[in-house]
């Protein structure tokens, strides 16, 4: 049964990997054409008012996480009708959602536009691009329980597909926006909508093809299923709200005593570190279902092996795709770019080593969400992330430079850190011994060896150094962060391989 899954969890993460190389690939270019095509002003703007769709789907994310926690569990344990009952109960709550959201987004919003935005252009352009961007907002919430349900049952190259499909659409415009139409911003803000929409309209058609008794939906009359899911999400909004506050509140803050230029090199730094974090995110991805089926089914043992898998594996993968963009990041941003806006590198670079410690807690929340007593891990663990963002601010109000709001993100992500480990053994009593001996100072040894790279920085070539530092990074995990038992997993995989 373990190997099935172990390799249910490889199977799912290749398929997550492959889909992520081109949507990877489709990202930096449509930053690229679209810098170029909107400007650096009209990009900034985007990054701070279209940017929002990028941060509601941090919010579909998480919120994600609650159709998959209930959908999992009922899944683990078999019953068919529990499984419909729960569905239907998280397609009212997330319709519900959508229309809260529409009713508070479109107000507040414009309130804000209308009062502190600091743009030089039509205030108009401004309003049309925000209330787009909320259309497609609500349209992916309405497709959160379909996509918890694609998780839960691990259809992975499904999701994948439609997304692959977006990126892609997403460059074709980007590029034909340097050549055609007018109206670039209201155009690009379209088609940003409606790749974010597409793929829940695949899901539903797909959930309503192959899983018609899951998903044939009928409102559920007890109040107890909604009583308790309506508590969970209560949590995990609150969670969502802590996330997107501190994305999308760097853009704010940023834009409230700077420009729109700085927002500029905020949103391309940003959207690197979306590009890679995806990778890492992937492997926590591929993995959650199995915790939380394994939690479901009294395998504690097996839940806590799969949470350190997903904390090591998901930071080592992060650090080999950020290596290029740490150990030559004036190269890569020229030749991607063109031209590289001031703060951009110090920005990427601060964003991702805030990355790398956030990425250090892959598998928690899946585990602490599987046993549902997570009222006080997201009441601290978010309050803090609130926090970090009103420390953001008053640091920048007393005349910091603009990077100093990561340094701060950087220093709650580290209180953050220490506090997650105390939740998780107070809620679940996991040994956090066994995360910090096999997760945290493997790769804690590995970032150290590593930095040995940035001695030979200047010696060569750029390109030279990124492959430099690519092949090195492979060797200190297959010697340090890898187990023997990991190790040779791996030699049989790439035995199997060249067999074929």
């Amino acid at each position: 049964m373990q190997e099935n899954t172990n390799k249910a969890i490889f199977l799912n993460s290749i398929i997550l990997y492959a889909k992520l190389i081109i949507t990877a690939i489709a990202g930096l270019l449509t930053t690229r054409f679209a810098l170029q095509a909107l400007g650096v002003d009209d990009f900034g703007l985007f990054s701070v008012v279209g940017g929002v769709i990028s941060f509601i789907a941090i919010v579909n994310t998480i919120m994600i996480s609650t159709s998959n926690r209930f959908i999992a569990t009922a899944i683990g344990k078999g019953d068919m009708k529990m499984i419909n009952n729960t569905f239907s109960v998280n397609v009212v709550i997330h319709v519900l959602i959508a229309v809260i959201t529409l009713a508070v987004a479109y107000p507040l919003g414009d309130w804000y536009i209308l009062n502190f935005i600091n743009y030089g252009g039509d205030i108009q352009s401004v309003m049309t691009v925000f209330h787009i961007t909320i259309i497609g907002s609500v349209i992916s919430f309405i497709g959160v329980p379909f996509n918890g349900l694609l998780i839960a049952k691990e259809r992975f190259l499904v999701f994948s597909t439609a997304e692959i499909i977006a990126n892609i659409t997403k460059v074709i415009v980007s590029y034909s926006l340097i050549y055609f139409f007018a109206n670039k911003l209201s155009v690009y803000s379209l088609t940003i909508c409606l790749t974010t929409a597409f793929p829940t309209f695949v899901f539903i058609v797909y959930c309503r093809k192959l899983f018609p008794q899951i998903v044939a939906f009928h409102f559920v009359k007890e109040w107890a299923p909604y009583r308790e899911v309506l508590a969970f999400s209560v949590w995990v909004g609150y969670g969502a709200i802590a996330t997107v506050s501190k994305n999308q509140g760097a853009a704010l803050i940023v834009n409230r005593f700077f420009n729109t230029t700085m927002n500029t090199a905020l949103g391309l730094a940003n959207s690197v570190n979306s590009i890679i974090l995806t990778f890492a995110n992937s492997i926590s991805k591929s993995i959650s279902p199995q915790i939380v089926k394994s939690y479901a089914a009294g395998d504690k043992e097996r839940s806590e092996t799969l949470v350190v898998m997903a904390s090591k594996y998901s930071f080592l993968i992060l650090l080999l795709v950020a290596s290029p963009f740490l150990v030559a990041p004036e190269w890569i941003f020229s030749l991607w770019l063109g031209v590289v806006p001031a703060n951009l590198i110090i920005f990427s670079t601060l964003i991702i080593v805030d990355a790398l410690i956030g990425v250090f807690n892959a598998g928690i929340p899946d585990l602490i969400f599987a046993s549902g007593k997570i009222k006080w891990y997201q009441i601290i663990v978010n309050t803090m992330f609130l926090l970090s963002v009103v420390a953001a601010y008053f640091v920048l109000q007393a005349g910091a430079p603009a990077y100093y709001l990561q340094v701060t993100y950087i220093i709650f992500s580290l209180i953050i850190l220490v506090l997650r480990q105390i939740a998780l053994n107070r809620i679940v009593k996991f040994n956090n011994w066994n995360l910090i001996r096999k997760s945290y100072i493997p790769c804690i040894y590995v970032v150290i060896l590593f930095t040995l790279v940035f001695t030979i920085k200047g010696i060569v070539v750029p390109f030279m150094l990124m492959i430099i530092s690519i092949v090195y990074l492979l060797i200190l995990y297959f010697t340090i962060a890898l187990t023997k038992e990991e190790r040779l997993f791996v030699i049989n995989r790439i035995k199997g391989l060249i067999k074929k």
